[in-house]
């Protein structure tokens, strides 16, 4: 029997060729698809890229608020955040290991200063310093009002001999003490925003001083010593002056109330009454004011008659200084 020869057409590695229907073979396979992968690739890319392209640009935010106070442009974020790095001490023992240092700075550098401190207390001029720290702060938006505090502060400085020139170096002293007393926290932003804001401060209150100096001489001027029992019977009975009552607790909180009753009095009246019978505590911000008061008093003829200061209202005017301002020495 014959065999039939089989075609050697299925072992035509070519004959695929003729055939439409026919797939190729795995290596153009293979080709095709690292096409396709690299398709893919390109347009993963080019979608990242448009993605990259669409996304918002975010822009670095400026934190500072620069405001003029005092003719001078201060760093109103920096300001603040160093007012909380030290408020917290402001009325703790804390601040006297501040004030404390800030002294002893002072007066090496300054020896000739010492004196005029010979008869305060560490814990009475820590609060002053604090009272005064305050003040700034909440008065940083009312150029006029502190203006008038710091003229009055001025003259309550220089009846005992502070003079213009040791201003300077008391405000780097005392921004290098909050510096210390800080930490890293206290930046050269911080340093440089309380410089300016006492620096201006400083300026106000030895400008201001000299011409009231000049005006009035109130500095030298000698003041009559006043007994608190005559200051009781200032005012007799049938009197029917305009009367300024202060609160039995006149702090911070009542600054502007405080504020807005005096102007309504001195602007209509020029004799007046100050009843502080009922006083139990008065900070500085409020014998700041009232000083304030007493110095317009002697520039435009007006009459103040103080009505039963209470022993703790004259024991805190005495603390601070301004006996002698607010004519109850």
């Amino acid at each position: 029997m014959v065999r039939k020869k089989k075609s050697m057409i299925g072992f035509d590695p070519l004959a695929w060729l003729g055939d439409e229907n026919e797939s190729p073979p795995d290596s153009n396979k293979a080709s095709n698809d690292a096409a396709s992968n690299d398709a893919a690739s390109n347009d993963v890319a080019s979608n990242a890229t448009e993605r990259k392209n669409k996304s918002p640009v975010r822009k670095k935010a400026d934190s500072k608020k620069m405001i003029s106070v005092l003719g001078h442009s201060i760093d109103e974020t920096a300001l603040l955040k160093g007012y909380k790095l030290i408020s917290d001490d402001l009325n703790n023992d804390d601040l006297n290991n501040a004030v404390e240092s800030f002294y002893e700075e002072l007066f090496l550098v300054r020896p000739d200063i010492k004196p005029l401190f010979k008869d305060v207390t560490l814990s009475s001029q820590a609060n002053k310093i604090a009272t005064a720290i305050k003040v700034l702060i909440d008065n940083l938006y009312d150029e006029k009002a502190l203006k008038t505090i710091l003229s009055s502060t001025d003259i309550s400085h220089r009846r005992y001999g502070v003079l213009s020139e040791h201003y300077p170096v008391v405000v780097d002293i005392l921004v290098n003490s909050f510096k210390n007393k800080a930490g890293r926290s206290w930046t050269k932003a911080v340093s440089k925003s309380w410089i300016e804001l006492l620096t201006g401060a400083t300026e106000i209150m030895g400008t201001a001083g000299k011409k009231l100096n000049a005006d009035t001489e109130v500095v030298d001027e000698p003041f009559s010593e006043i007994d608190p029992m005559a200051v009781e019977e200032s005012v007799a009975e049938d009197n029917k002056l305009p009367v300024l009552e202060l609160n039995v607790v006149q702090d911070i909180s009542k600054s502007q109330a405080l504020k807005n009753d005096i102007l309504s009095l001195v602007n209509d009246n020029d004799e007046i009454d100050i009843d502080a019978s009922e006083v139990e505590r008065v900070d500085g911000s409020a014998l700041q004011l009232l000083c304030a008061l007493f110095i317009y008093a002697q520039n435009n003829n007006l009459i103040i008659h103080w009505i039963k200061p209470s022993n703790s209202f004259m024991q805190s005017v005495k603390i601070s200084g301004m006996q002698k301002i607010l004519e109850l020495g």
